[in-house]
């Protein structure tokens, strides 16, 4: 194991918080040494461990569905790197890998007179179950949304990680552009309401529109056959983190906060449905935050006719500097 890390990332749990993470381990490799640096997620991260760039980096995947078990290899593989390094960085964006990591490098920073440093990201408006945790040990804590009443340890940075594009749109295209997004995994719920909506259409107005559909993997083709029987002009996808945003008239999305501020950051032409199951409500919190500022569609209805015009849209509400911002401050 390597004795020369200087900065630990962990994430895991969902896309919302391994992606910010990979954003930042990418941004932070182009400023220090990839050998100095080391990305630890969970078996979700493997879906995802392909966007870090450099080859150089350090990755540690630990999964295991014993909770005990599942902390003992992170005891184990973690306890050697620590030892052999007096001072570490450590930046978790949530999930419950995060909690052992930032702890265990605590101890060691307590009783074995390391200098190591404790970070968290916490992408919602609401903290996360990890991050409740984690947030007693932090030295900072870096949040998305601004608040007048930040305490002294945290530091509004904002959750932009998309890469950026020109804002130009291609105004030779004629069709209704539709996009239908769902998360990082993708929602059955979604695709049933948008295939509800299209089912109201003439098929005059069908043929007027090109989809972009997101469908879980895991009922791919039974979805897709669905779609089919209504539209033939429809693009399907599992994942695609190269869209543009600008260039659709609809855009029907969860209200995470990665698609909150990706999204609002390049069209308001969205109608976000916030994900009610979780324990915190938080991509309900979430969208209410930007509901206050009018921004984002309040009623899902497919246009009849383009949405897209040559007006200058800005959102003075998002940082698209998110990731940079904490690389420098972690850099300094």
């Amino acid at each position: 194991m390597k004795n020369n890390i200087e900065y630990i990332v962990i994430a895991g749990s969902s896309g919302g918080h391994i992606l910010p993470a990979i954003k930042f381990i990418n941004n932070l490799s182009k400023v220090k040494n990839p050998n100095n640096i080391l990305f630890i997620t969970n078996k979700i991260g493997e879906n995802f461990i392909n966007k870090i760039i450099s080859t150089e980096i350090e990755k540690i995947q630990i999964s295991s569905s014993n909770k005990i078990i599942y902390i003992m290899k992170i005891i184990t593989l973690l306890l050697p790197i620590l030892f052999m390094n007096k001072k570490v960085i450590c930046l978790g964006f949530g999930g419950f890998i995060t909690s052992p990591v930032l702890y265990l490098s605590k101890i060691f920073s307590l009783f074995l007179f390391k200098k190591n440093k404790i970070y968290i990201h916490e992408q919602n408006i609401v903290f996360g179950l990890a991050n409740k945790f984690n947030y007693f040990i932090a030295d900072r804590v870096f949040t998305s949304f601004p608040s007048k009443k930040l305490k002294d340890k945290e530091i509004f940075v904002g959750n932009y990680f998309n890469e950026f594009t020109s804002n130009l749109v291609d105004n030779k295209v004629t069709s209704i552009q539709v996009l239908l997004l769902g998360g990082s995994a993708g929602s059955l719920e979604l695709n049933k309401i948008l295939i509800k909506e299209l089912k109201k259409l003439n098929s005059n107005n069908l043929k007027n529109i090109q989809l972009s559909v997101q469908i879980p993997h895991s009922h791919f083709e039974e979805y897709k056959l669905k779609y089919l029987s209504i539209n033939n002009n429809i693009n399907f996808f599992s994942y695609n983190d190269n869209l543009r945003f600008e260039e659709y008239d609809l855009i029907i999305s969860r209200s995470g906060s990665g698609s909150l501020n990706d999204i609002l950051y390049k069209t308001g032409n969205v109608y976000f449905i916030p994900h009610l199951h979780s324990r915190d409500r938080h991509q309900e919190l979430n969208l209410n935050f930007f509901k206050n500022y009018k921004m984002s569609l309040l009623e899902l209805k497919i246009p009849s006719q383009k949405t897209i015009s040559d007006s200058f849209y800005f959102n003075n509400l998002i940082n698209p500097f998110s990731i940079d911002k904490m690389v420098c401050y972690l850099t300094r």
